[in-house]
């Protein structure tokens, strides 16, 4: 019997199995795809404080944004720029290239990783976990779900799903070179999320990554968005059919049961504001990974152990979580019309200072609390909370 079974080989099941393997413990890896990386369901947005839990070489740096110019369905417009001395930098990953690195940092640790290896079942008895595989069942002390948006082994385990999901749909082109991430806003662009454009670069060549989040047909929105003159102009290779994923906007309700921890996607840790991922999904890794390797030093294996991992993202995404899920909620309840006046007050001079001030990448918190005190955006955010 091993030490801890991980199901799923994204950047939190990686980064879990290499964390446990340095600590000496004997951690296999089952992924789905025959290739690490593959497919990428991610635009690749960080910023340089993910470099606190892994590593990021320069080969892996497609591009480095300085600004995001936003655009509301009546035409309001704002540039927030990210270029400010005091910020932290943005970086667009080659996703596919990041994921194969931290599995490689796996495999130096000590993990075994087995790939067209999909889990078909999970479960839990008083002396393991035992996850069945077409090749046969793997038995293990521990288990961590780091599957993504699969949540067929929570069902199986009793555990409640993610409280909140929405619709994505992306696709990376051949483009015309362009400054700067856009968005753009709307009930007829995005109804419930927004649309981004991000431009990088690629072996030297300059492409776009383009998606969205919304309620509904996530892809037949992108795919109106695609046919727009203003966009089609800069696309020099004809779109072909998006990558679509569900997200989770909600975290489970608990994330521990006996012999099982839930991180990442998984367990819906995701921006409520943006759908970004990646940051919470390593933080909450290595948290679970801590609380494993504490679990085997203890021999504590049991649900009311495991409940220190449920404490320490609540200590640290809590807050986080909910006041971003807060705003989302006055957000849905906006018009077109909200949103364009809700843009235009971000391009006025003192509330630009503010987003200037307090404005950090992976923490939305500080900066929606002062938002929510400048008084034309609190009218309407009231006005929209009682409609």
């Amino acid at each position: 019997m091993i030490d801890v079974v991980v199901i799923g080989g994204g950047p939190a099941g990686l980064l879990a199995a290499a964390r446990m393997a340095r600590a000496g413990l004997d951690v296999t890896l089952l992924e789905d795809h025959d290739t690490i990386g593959a497919p990428t369901h991610c635009t690749g947005i960080v910023s340089a404080e993910i470099t606190e839990l892994v590593k990021v070489p320069e080969s892996l740096v497609l591009e480095r944004p300085t600004e995001a110019r936003l655009h509301g369905p009546g035409g309001a417009h704002c540039t927030v720029p990210w270029s400010h001395p005091d910020r932290e930098e943005l970086m667009v990953i080659d996703r596919a290239a990041f994921d194969r690195s931290l599995a490689e940092q796996a495999v130096e640790a000590g993990a075994t990783l087995r790939t067209a290896m999909p889990a078909d079942s999970v479960a839990v008895d008083t002396h393991g976990a035992t996850v069945q595989t077409p090749r046969g069942r793997v038995r293990a002390r521990l288990c961590l779900l780091a599957c993504g948006v699969s949540y067929r082994f929570h069902r199986q385990l009793g555990l409640a799903l993610p409280g909140k999901l929405i619709h994505t749909a992306q696709i990376e082109l051949a483009a015309e070179p362009e400054a700067g991430v856009a968005l753009h806003f709307g009930r007829g662009v995005a109804p419930g999320g927004f649309v981004w454009t991000v431009p990088i670069l690629r072996d030297g060549r300059p492409r776009v990554k383009i998606g969205l989040l919304a309620h509904g047909d996530a892809a037949g929105c992108l795919e109106r968005f695609l046919r727009r003159p203003d966009i089609r102009a800069r696309l020099t290779e004809v779109p072909g059919p998006p990558i679509r994923r569900l997200l989770p906007l909600r975290p489970m309700p608990a994330t521990q049961t006996e012999r099982v921890l839930v991180a990442g996607d998984a367990g819906g840790f995701t921006k409520p504001t943006t759908g970004g991922g990646i940051f919470y999904s390593l933080l909450t890794a290595s948290l679970a990974a801590d609380t494993f390797i504490e679990a085997r030093a203890a021999g504590r294996h049991d649900a009311a152990f495991l409940a220190r991992y449920d404490r320490r993202w609540r200590e640290r995404l809590g807050t986080e979580l909910w006041v971003g899920d807060c705003l989302r909620q006055l957000i849905d309840r906006c018009t077109d019309r909200d949103i364009d006046t809700l843009i235009a007050a971000l391009a006025a001079a003192d509330v630009q200072a503010v987003i200037r001030r307090v404005a950090r990448f992976n923490w939305h918190r500080d900066l929606i609390l002062a938002l929510v005190r400048q008084r034309g955006i609190a009218t309407l955010l009231l006005r929209a909370a009682f409609r």
